[in-house]
């Protein structure tokens, strides 16, 4: 004779667990312990009891609503991914134009185009000794530096005074 567990007669009767406990109380099954001490039912009894049972019938209305709700529902979800992927092209393309315009940058603040050091020169203008232009100073620009450089307490005082302390002057002279 054969015999399942509680557990394997309700998946393979599509039974569950508590409706066969439910028929072992009433005495409509029989149990018996096997060798590791687990309940077990004859499979006999299983059939006789859940074999014969009608499997429930849905009726086209209620089906054909399911299917419909499924197909709206799969529609819904298929043009969710859809812009999901457009937007996830959209968002790589963005990306590839930053790095290239990282790229772009980053190669114009490593290049530094080589100048020739050596700069023309004009028959006027005095050379110095590594060939490099002097820059002339106008000639007021020059006697200024002159007169900081020769009178020390002027280069203490500070070129800019306010408004009060040269009245203060004037009115002192």
């Amino acid at each position: 004779m054969s015999v399942l567990t509680i557990v394997e007669a309700s998946k393979q009767f599509n039974v569950t667990r508590p409706r066969i406990y439910r028929a072992i109380q009433k005495g409509e099954l029989t149990t018996s312990l096997n060798e590791e001490g687990v309940q077990v039912v004859q499979v006999q009894d299983i059939i006789r009891l859940f074999g014969h049972q009608k499997q429930k019938t849905v009726s086209k209305a209620v089906r054909n609503n399911v299917l419909d709700t499924d197909t709206k529902l799969i529609q819904l979800l298929e043009e969710q991914l859809k812009k999901a992927e457009e937007d996830k092209a959209f968002l790589k393309q963005q990306i590839n134009d930053l790095r290239k315009d990282f790229d772009d940058y980053k190669l114009r603040i490593e290049h530094h185009p080589q100048t020739d050091q050596r700069t023309d020169v004009t028959s006027h203008d005095p050379v110095l000794e590594d060939e490099t232009l002097q820059i002339e100073q106008p000639h007021n620009m020059t006697e200024k530096t002159e007169k900081k450089v020769d009178d020390p307490a002027q280069q203490d005082k500070p070129t800019k005074k306010s408004l009060f302390s040269r009245l203060v002057r004037e009115i002192l002279k």
